[in-house]
C-alpha cells in the first residue's frame, strides 16, 4: 500500500539530474558586446537560467568555451548541490573568464533549486531584509550619445525616471590614461561640473575611473573632484585591486573610494577589505562565482564596516540574480543598473515577467527561483549562431 509520503519518497530516491548546460550568446546591445546566458535543462523538466558579466567579444567567446568545458562534467550531476560545484570549480580553473562561466552556471543552479523548493532564491538565502532595492543608474543610459550635452541630457533623464543616483566615467572621452595632462583633466572636470549643475547639488553623483589612473594621476584627479562632492570615486588606480595604491588615494581624500567589480576570488576581496581603506565594495555576481559567493563576500564586508554596491552592467537575467542577493544583505548601499537607455528597451521583454522597477527601485520577484523565464521570441531574434 502506498502511504501519504510515497510520492516524496520516490522523488527523494531519484534526485534531479542535469541533462544539458547550454551557453547562449545574445546580439550585442548598445553597451557594445554580447550578453552570455546559460540554460541548464534537467531530467525532471525544470530549466534554470543564468548570466555572466561578459566584456568584449574575445572574453565572451572565452567564457562560452569554459561553459562548454564544464558542461561535460556536469551532465548527470545534481544541480541542487551548489556548494559542491563551487568547490570543484575553484580547483578546476582560475581567472576572470573562468569564474564568469562558473557564475552563470551557479545562478542557473539556484534558479533550479528555487523552483524545486517552490521559493524565491532570496528566501533560500535567509529571507529578504528589504522589500525594495535601491538602484543607481549608470552610463548605460548614454547609448549612442556623443557629446557632453547629450550625456548630461541622458543623465538628467535617469533623475526624471526616479533614480536618486547616477554614475559615469568622464575620463575616457578626453583620452586620459595614466597621469593626465592638465588640459585633459580640465576637460573631464568641466564635464563633471556640467553634470553636477544639471543634476543638482544634493543629487548622488558618482565617478568611475575604470582603473585608468596611475597613483599620481588618481591623486591629482581626486583633489580636483572634491569641490564637486562625488558620492564615491570608483577604481581610481591601475591595477584596480592593489590595496596599497587604493589606500594612498583613500587616505588623501574625503571622497569615499569604491572598487571590487573584477575581484573573482574571495581571498582577493578579503585583502582589499582589510588593507585598502575602501568604504564601498562592488562585487559582481556575474564573475565572482555567483549568488552564494556574493552573499559570503557581503558578510565579510559587513565585518569591515564596508557597504556593498553590487556591480551590475549586463542583462536582465543577471540583474534578477543580483537582486536576490541585494534583497538579503543588511549592508547594501545601492545596486547598479545599466538598462535605462532607450536603445536598450528590448531588454525589458527579454525575460518574462520583466523586471519591476519603480522610481529607481527594483521590487524583488516572489516567484520561485530567479522569478523569470526567457522570452523565446526575443531570444530567437537576438541569438548569435
Amino acid at each position: 500500500m502506498e502511504g501519504p509520503h510515497s510520492e516524496a519518497a520516490s522523488k527523494a530516491s531519484h534526485p534531479i539530474k542535469i541533462e544539458t548546460v547550454e551557453p547562449i550568446l545574445i546580439k550585442p546591445n548598445t553597451r557594445g558586446y554580447a550578453f552570455l546566458i546559460v540554460r541548464i535543462r534537467t531530467d525532471q523538466g525544470i530549466d534554470g537560467i543564468g548570466e555572466c558579466h561578459a566584456s568584449g567579444e574575445a572574453r565572451s567567446l572565452a567564457i562560452r568555451d569554459f561553459v562548454d568545458s564544464m558542461s561535460r562534467e556536469l551532465e548527470g550531476a545534481n544541480p541542487l548541490e551548489i556548494e559542491a560545484f563551487l568547490n570543484r570549480a575553484a580547483q578546476g580553473g582560475s581567472g576572470w573568464e573562468w569564474f564568469a562561466a562558473v557564475s552563470a552556471i551557479e545562478i542557473a543552479m539556484w534558479d533550479i533549486l528555487g523552483q524545486v523548493a517552490g521559493l524565491p532564491i532570496y528566501t533560500l538565502l535567509g529571507g529578504r531584509v528589504r522589500e525594495r532595492i535601491p538602484l543607481y543608474a549608470n552610463h548605460g543610459v548614454f547609448g549612442e550619445s556623443k557629446t557632453v550635452e547629450e550625456r548630461v541630457e541622458r543623465a538628467v533623464s535617469t533623475k526624471e525616471m526616479g533614480f536618486d543616483m547616477f554614475k559615469w566615467d568622464p575620463f575616457g572621452y578626453y583620452g586620459i590614461q595614466g597621469t593626465p595632462e592638465t588640459a585633459q583633466l580640465d576637460g573631464a572636470i568641466k564635464e563633471v561640473e556640467a553634470m553636477r549643475n544639471a543634476l543638482g547639488a544634493d543629487f548622488n553623483m558618482a565617478i568611475d575611473a575604470h582603473a585608468r589612473f596611475s597613483l599620481e594621476g588618481a591623486l591629482m584627479t581626486v583633489k580636483a573632484l572634491e569641490p564637486l562632492n562625488p558620492f564615491f570615486f570608483e577604481e581610481p588606480t591601475n591595477p584596480p585591486d592593489q590595496p596599497n595604491l587604493i589606500k594612498q588615494v583613500a587616505d588623501s581624500t574625503s571622497i569615499p573610494i569604491a572598487t571590487g567589480e573584477l575581484l573573482s576570488e574571495r581571498r582577493s576581496a578579503e585583502k582589499v577589505l582589510a588593507d585598502s581603506g575602501i568604504q564601498i565594495l562592488q562585487s559582481e555576481v556575474g564573475n565572482n562565482g555567483g549568488i552564494l559567493e556574493t552573499f559570503k563576500v557581503a558578510a565579510m564586508a559587513e565585518v569591515h564596516d564596508v557597504k556593498l554596491a553590487p556591480h551590475n552592467w549586463c542583462g536582465p537575467v543577471l540583474t534578477r540574480a543580483t537582486s536576490h542577493v541585494s534583497a538579503t544583505i543588511p549592508n547594501l548601499l545601492y545596486m547598479e543598473y545599466a538598462g535605462t537607455a532607450p536603445e536598450a528597451a528590448w531588454e525589458h521583454d527579454f525575460i518574462d515577467p520583466p523586471l519591476q522597477i519603480e522610481n529607481g527601485e527594483l521590487i524583488p520577484s516572489d516567484l520561485p527561483g530567479l522569478g523569470s523565464k526567457l522570452n523565446e521570441d526575443v531570444l530567437a531574434s537576438r541569438r548569435i549562431g
